[in-house]
């Protein structure tokens, strides 16, 4: 399998290669073979979680936490208490800036905390395979454990953790539900097992603060089936709870019934019901249902509605597309048909903003419909990077943060030129979409000034760069409005006055942008609303004792003298 780096990208693609990996694999068969033996040397120890590590092969690590012999009649003896843990601060999100875990599950952990620190360090540093695995109340101390663990990692760590627990209780609230990490974790499951279902109500008019993260792999004795739709997930817990309800907490073999499984290939309902229904997904998910034991009368009896299980799987399948490889082709297909647009504009000597906000070609109209495309794929991903986990979220932001500082910086002066063009004022205060704030944001938290060495470099490259801030042709359109007030004689003094105030500041803020070699010299081009605007300004400019500030100076007698001319180096056309 190829390697892949954990912080950006699922482990795995789909519930149904997770599960499959688990039930082929002989990794599964040594981890459960040891829980039984763990438990026995545990018997002095009866309300305690042990971890111990084993090493099945120089590449594969196993790391297993059993529970103690009477777990099955005392699963978590302190009940079903939730609590706030705030050491898992990198899992807040804006949504959900708090997550609350098991109080059971957790004082277990913390009474691990000094000597899993240490395992913690160890695992890092190794690599190849890891395997973290527990059973009931060990499944849950494995769950956090693993949390804990990836917290930790980062790009360079060389082994990948996947986690995999054997009747194990929930173990937090909505917290959970939002993580990256949610790909490392399988939760098997037997229909016949009332521990996963400890907390959940006995009723579906009832609710319950519980919540499933991760894959589960529901089992019965006809064979297994994989979910990763949390709603759904809780909704089927709750109807496996109800079956078992009211009975002695009984072991429930998980050896015997992953054997058994192996026998035959993992369900795939869709697929087989595409050869007997006309639909084929509606059909998968009702095959996939009652091969563990959950027929269309238990549906019912629980209030859930099968068609809106099929609606929400037909969404999330949906929904799970946004990085397959024919949208990402579109959109560099899109960046290279607006990169060869701006060559052709340039050409024209007016540069890609002005060719655009003109309209005078049909090649302007599809330039339009290009960003469309753009701006949708980039909203979409902005706002998922923005709804995750703290640390996460950082570090899913940097795998595309380069192409989206160059999609902001080269469709967002498209999005000014509509706005200008169609009357607007002061976009960056009033118009001014949340996903280019945020690629913007994100860009020059690590952003550091430039260095002498980094500025030559620039200079030498400036005639190929796109201008660096996005919003500078707002401004420039801002300029423009403020020349005309100074300029319009129906205009008061203050506002005069204002005008003049923004002009000095635009000023200065170009002449820093050209110091810096941070604009294009597209800017610089005969017909540009740029050099429109200097024309008009110039003529405006009566006499030196113009209230200018020294940089505004700077700036005047840059343009004045025709030194934009050979900006960066190259004479403009």
């Amino acid at each position: 399998m190829e390697r892949r780096t954990m912080n950006q990208v699922p482990l795995f693609s789909s519930a149904g290669e997770l599960a499959n990996m688990v039930i082929t694999s002989n990794l599964i068969d040594v981890a459960l073979a040891k829980i039984p033996e763990l438990q026995r040397g545990q018997a002095a120890l009866p309300r305690s979680v042990q971890p111990i590590v084993y090493h099945p092969t120089p590449n594969r690590t196993i790391v297993v936490f059993a529970p103690p012999p009477d777990s099955t009649q005392y699963p978590l003896p302190e009940g079903g208490d939730l609590v706030p843990y705030p050491d898992f601060d990198f899992l807040y999100t804006k949504e959900c800036p708090s997550v609350s875990i098991n109080r059971a599950a957790l004082n277990l952990f913390e009474s691990l905390k000094n000597h899993l620190s240490g395992l913690k360090t160890e695992l890092i540093a190794r690599d190849g395979q890891l395997i973290i695995t527990g059973h009931s109340l060990g499944g849950s101390v494995a769950s956090l454990f693993t949390l804990y663990l990836l917290d930790s990692m980062n790009k360079k760590s060389k082994c990948r953790p996947i986690c995999i627990t054997f009747g194990s209780p929930l173990i937090g609230d909505f917290g959970l539900q939002h993580s990256q990490w949610n790909s490392f974790f399988l939760h098997v499951v037997s229909n016949k097992d009332p521990v996963p279902g400890l907390f959940l109500p006995s009723s579906h008019t009832q609710t319950t603060a519980y919540k499933p993260f991760g894959t589960y792999l529901l089992c019965s004795e006809l064979g297994c089936a994989c979910f990763d739709d949390p709603d759904l997930i809780l909704k089927l817990l709750t109807v496996i709870s109800s079956e078992v309800a009211g009975g002695l907490l009984q072991v429930v073999d998980y050896g015997e019934i992953l054997r058994n499984l192996k026998e035959r290939a993992i369900y795939k309902g869709p697929r087989l019901a595409g050869e007997r229904f006309a639909d084929s997904f509606s059909a998968g998910i009702v095959m996939e249902l009652e091969t563990i034991g959950i027929d269309r009368t238990k549906l019912l009896q629980h209030n859930i509605d099968i068609r809106r299980m099929e609606a929400e799987a037909r969404s999330l399948a949906k929904k799970t597309k946004a990085f397959d490889a024919k949208k990402l082709n579109d959109i560099k297909k899109y960046m290279a048909l607006l990169e060869w647009y701006k060559k052709k504009s340039k050409d024209a000597k007016k540069g890609y903003y002005d060719c655009f906000k003109n309209g005078e070609f049909k090649r302007d109209i599809r330039i339009g419909e290009f960003m469309g495309h753009l701006n949708a794929y980039w909203e979409d991903m902005v706002a998922q990077a923005d709804r995750k986990p703290q640390k996460e979220g950082a570090s899913f932001r940097t795998s595309w943060l380069f192409a989206g500082t160059t999609y902001r910086r080269m469709v967002e002066p498209l999005d000014i030129a509509v706005f200008y063009k169609g009357g607007g004022r002061d976009y960056i205060n009033s118009e001014r979409s949340q996903h280019y704030k945020l690629l913007e944001q994100w860009y020059e938290e690590p952003a550091k000034p430039p260095t002498r060495e980094e500025l030559d470099s620039k200079k030498q490259k400036v005639s190929v760069l796109l201008t660096e801030d996005s919003c500078f042709w707002a401004h420039v359109e801002e300029a423009i409005l403020s020349c005309k007030s100074l300029t319009n004689a129906n205009s008061t003094t203050e506002l005069r006055e204002s005008s003049w105030n923004n002009l000095v500041k635009f000023g200065e803020y170009v002449m820093e942008q050209i110091e810096n070699y941070a604009v294009s010299p597209e800017i610089f081009l005969k017909d540009s609303c740029f050099m429109t605007w200097w024309g008009e300004y110039k003529a405006y400019i009566a006499s030196p004792s113009n209230p200018c500030s020294l940089r505004f100076i700077e700036f005047i007698d840059f343009m004045k003298t025709g030194r934009y001319g050979v900006y960066g180096g190259s004479e403009v056309p």
